[in-house]
């Protein structure tokens, strides 16, 4: 009589079993194919925005496209270049390659562009660090500036 209601006991413990796996099923089954958090959720699918408020057009530089004395080729990017004191313009690479030239740089010594129209030369310490020996200034701050508004000015 014992074993009889061990069995039933496994039975009905079975019973609770299929129970659980037939609602995880479901679940499944009702959530397949929702892509989204909010699909899962049961938010309502979102739609395109239209704004009133008008979209201000965007500007593009149209580049002069002068030649670079240095190397006789066409600068694509004006901003990415150095104004010369007597007029025009020269690369940044081609800036650099002259200032390493000009320059007499001892051992773990290079030349790095500081920012503000200035390059510096530089020396790696033992302990990794970078420190500026001096400074060379490439554009002086009215030539920067005068290059930023011409750079804007070139926007259309």
């Amino acid at each position: 009589m014992k074993k009889n209601s061990k069995q039933k006991r496994d039975f009905k413990y079975q019973g609770k079993k299929d129970k659980d796996k037939k609602k995880k099923t479901q679940d499944a089954d009702k959530y397949q194919g929702m892509s989204t958090l909010n699909q899962v959720v049961g938010l309502p699918k979102s739609h395109a925005f239209h704004s009133s408020i008008p979209v201000a057009p965007t500007k593009t530089v149209k580049e002069p496209l002068p030649i670079c004395p240095d190397c006789n080729e066409r600068i694509q990017s004006i901003a990415e270049s150095f104004s010369l004191p007597g007029g025009g313009y020269i690369h940044f690479d081609c800036m650099l390659a002259r200032l390493k030239a000009q320059e007499n740089l001892s051992d773990g010594q290079s030349i790095s562009y500081v920012g503000r129209g200035n390059f510096a030369v530089v020396e790696k310490g033992e302990d990794g660090r970078y420190t500026i020996v001096r400074t060379i200034p490439v554009e002086d701050e009215k030539a920067y500036q005068g290059m930023k508004e011409f750079v804007e000015g070139l926007k259309i």
